[in-house]
């Protein structure tokens, strides 16, 4: 599908007007095609950004000729009802989502593309966001969120890349955000392939890949065959309570990160200058991060991923690992499970039900480990095949539930062995660029 997709900045938001036009016939373009997955029938879904915006050494896209406006969409919706177990636990009924719009265009010999995406978090899920034990960060009215999970702001990424080929095994790109991705950490959480169904964040988040959503960034990189680099500057303060705009400033902040790929194996190394991003605390972060991953672009139907982070603050040094993995064991039917350790400051945690006057008085403690496992499984109901990417939908039901080892000091405000449920409806649709197609029989 051909599409002309026209970039409107109105008083610093940006709108997406996507007008469809004429199919194009691929033809074969830069490099050499991408490959294709062991079993298109069971292939996972992945969104990563950067490789659909071609900043990679090797186009996923190289098969694609692009002389006019070509477009694609994607996204997800789950209706869930979620139970956090144990006396701080919580329950509610409430949506996650996201849209994507891209599209891409040939110009001076290489590849521009708009992307856009959007979510309604910010009205589908509480002001304070969904919960989930054990998890932190951003603020809620002025308080640091505890126990749930941020919602995500409309504007999750407005970006235009350019990538140019070097040969057939290399190239160059730049992208400019208004709101984007820095090169810092791993393919954020909910685009990962090893995540397959899961609908939670993970609980290292904020030491690993959070900054998927930053304001103001600037990327360079480059790459060849199984090694890219690549550095950005950003604006390093999070996103602010008000869920519905950007959130501009000056870019005081940078991250250099290092990527490499061989076959079905590949992994990261980054580093990142973090100024002021707390709302409510000052000082500034060093955030590194390493992963290790299985088929992490999704050609197949098994994914894992091992990832690490960590963060140095003023008030301390947090650590992040987590295992996980995702398994299409026939093409409708899909299996997940995830394995983590995350740091916190047990004051943090405790002090949910203090007044301003009795916080400030505790005292600093040490972090303390909390870890927790999750299992879930998805069956598709409904898929439409044979049809244009873009109009490919599933239609699935799932449910997870996740274990917590709980510190001894936290075990009388979060009960010794909490269970939390999800069960949910997920609507799916669209297909990345260069993930083949998905059959199901």
């Amino acid at each position: 599908m051909e599409c002309l997709l026209r970039w409107l900045i109105v008083g610093g938001h940006v709108l997406f007007v996507l007008v469809v036009a004429a199919p194009v016939r691929a033809q074969h373009h830069h490099g050499p095609p991408p490959a294709a997955p062991a079993d298109p029938g069971r292939s996972l879904f992945q969104s990563d950004m950067t490789l659909m915006a071609g900043m990679s050494p090797r186009d996923p896209m190289a098969g694609m000729a692009m002389p006019g406006w070509t477009g694609m969409t994607m996204g997800i919706v789950r209706l869930q009802f979620n139970d956090q177990g144990g006396p701080s636990g919580d329950e509610a009924v409430e949506s996650t989502n996201w849209l994507m719009l891209m599209g891409q265009r040939d110009l001076l010999g290489g590849r521009l593309t708009l992307m856009g995406m959007t979510s309604l978090e910010p009205a589908t899920l509480s002001g304070a966001g969904t919960p989930q034990l054990f998890q932190v960060g951003e603020t809620f009215e002025g308080r640091p969120i505890v126990d749930r999970q941020h919602a995500h702001d409309l504007f999750m990424n407005l970006s235009a890349t350019y990538r140019h080929p070097l040969g057939a095994e290399g190239a160059w790109w730049m992208q400019a955000a208004l709101r984007g991705e820095p090169a810092l950490g791993p393919t954020a959480f909910m685009h990962r392939a090893s995540a397959g169904e899961n609908p939670a964040a993970v609980l290292s988040h904020h030491f690993q890949d959070s900054t998927h959503i930053t304001d103001d960034v600037l990327t360079l990189g480059a790459g060849w065959r199984w090694l890219s680099a690549e550095i950005s500057a950003f604006h390093g303060e999070e996103p602010d309570e008000g869920r519905w705009d950007l959130d501009p400033g000056p870019l005081d902040s940078w991250s250099a990160r290092v990527k490499l790929a061989q076959g079905r194996w590949s992994g990261h190394l980054s580093y990142g200058f973090l100024s002021d991003p707390e709302a409510l605390e000052e000082g500034d972060v060093e955030r590194t991060t390493a992963s290790v991953h299985y088929n992490e672009r999704g050609l197949g139907p098994l994914a894992l991923s091992l990832v690490w982070g960590r963060n140095r603050e003023d008030h301390g040094t947090f650590d992040g690992v987590l295992l996980e993995g995702a398994w299409q064991a026939t093409p409708r039917d899909h299996l997940y499970a995830r394995a983590e350790q995350a740091d916190r400051d047990p004051h943090l945690l405790e002090s949910k039900g203090l007044d301003e006057h009795e916080e400030e008085a505790a005292e600093a403690e040490d972090p303390v480990a909390v870890r927790a496992f999750t299992v879930g499984y998805l069956r598709d109901l409904v898929v439409l095949r044979d049809v244009p990417a873009f109009a490919r939908v599933h239609l699935g039901v799932g449910a997870d539930l996740t274990l917590y080892d709980v510190p001894t000091g936290l075990r009388q405000v979060y009960g010794s062995s909490p269970l939390s449920v999800h069960a949910f409806l997920r609507l799916r649709w669209g297909v990345p660029h260069g993930a083949g197609s998905a059959h199901v029989h």
